[in-house]
């Protein structure tokens, strides 16, 4: 080992699951094999200074580890810069950070253990599945653990799958999609006709609760739908009343385009919402 201690940042969306569940994971498994690496996360999605989700946090705790002081932060130039390896926890994110920082070296949770293989987004999801999600991860970890050390030590990242020459038209929306897209705009139907007399925090958290569970329904590795659906539930979290016509009408035509798969230009134009 190199006497410089090395860093290590694991990405998310919104460092509130998968990525701080995965450096935990990490640092435990570094420790036991006598690394001293300094081992964080962050999200490429904005939740800064939230905590831990609930679900993540206690299916940690069955694994015996404890985050109870964990603070989302946001990935920034500095943070990227500092890290010597950036572990996106799917190829999505991967994808988003090759295209921010190709001069870093980055890999994937599964471009790390060799496997074509994306650990779901269990945002909203109850504990087991937290769970379930949480071994896997630890099985890509351990899997590809000499690819972290030689990774480390200047070796080439694996590179990212490449596409098909001809890729195959996408398919049709799965109608579970297309049902859980009709049910959100069902709920903004009922407030654009009573903007005056309607609960909006329990509306908005209906909205939020129904376009989490579009997060395991990517179509294909390329559908960016996980992110696409946290950048729009951050914009929620941070409209305090009822959003004006316009912008309802904005959170419509996104939430439509959520039929079918979505790239980096939709889930970046949510974004441009946020700031």
């Amino acid at each position: 080992m190199s006497p410089t201690t090395q860093s290590i940042l694991i990405v998310g969306a919104a460092d509130t699951g998968r990525a701080p569940i995965a450096a935990a994971l990490l640092r435990r498994m570094a420790q036991a094999r006598g690394y001293s690496w300094q081992i964080a996360s962050a999200g490429v999605v904005g939740h800064d200074d939230d905590p831990l989700q609930p679900a993540a946090r206690d299916a940690l705790a069955v694994l015996g580890l404890v985050l109870e002081d964990h603070i989302a932060r946001s990935l920034t130039n500095e943070l990227a810069a500092a890290a010597n390896v950036l572990i996106a926890v799917d190829s999505g994110i991967a994808r988003v950070l090759r295209s921010r920082y190709p001069q870093a070296t980055i890999a994937s949770l599964g471009e790390l253990a060799g496997r074509a293989r994306d650990i779901p987004d269990p945002a909203g999801m109850q504990v087991g599945a937290w769970l379930q999600y949480s071994r896997e991860m630890e099985q890509l970890l351990r899997e590809g653990f000499a690819r972290i050390v030689a990774l480390l030590s200047g070796e080439t990242a694996p590179a990212p799958p490449q596409p098909a020459a001809a890729p195959p038209a996408p398919p049709e929306p799965p109608a579970e999609r297309q049902a859980i897209c009709a049910r959100a705009i069902r709920l903004l139907d009922a407030i654009q006709a009573m903007p005056d007399v309607i609960d909006w925090p329990a509306a908005r958290g209906r909205i939020q609760t129904t376009l989490a569970e579009l997060i395991p329904l990517a179509a294909a590795p390329t559908d960016l739908i996980a992110l696409y659906v946290e950048a729009i539930n951050l914009w929620l979290a941070r409209q305090t009343t009822v959003p004006a016509a316009d912008r309802l009408e904005r959170l419509r035509a996104a939430i439509e385009r959520a039929h079918q798969p979505v790239g980096q230009a939709e889930v970046a134009e949510v974004m441009r919402w946020v700031d």
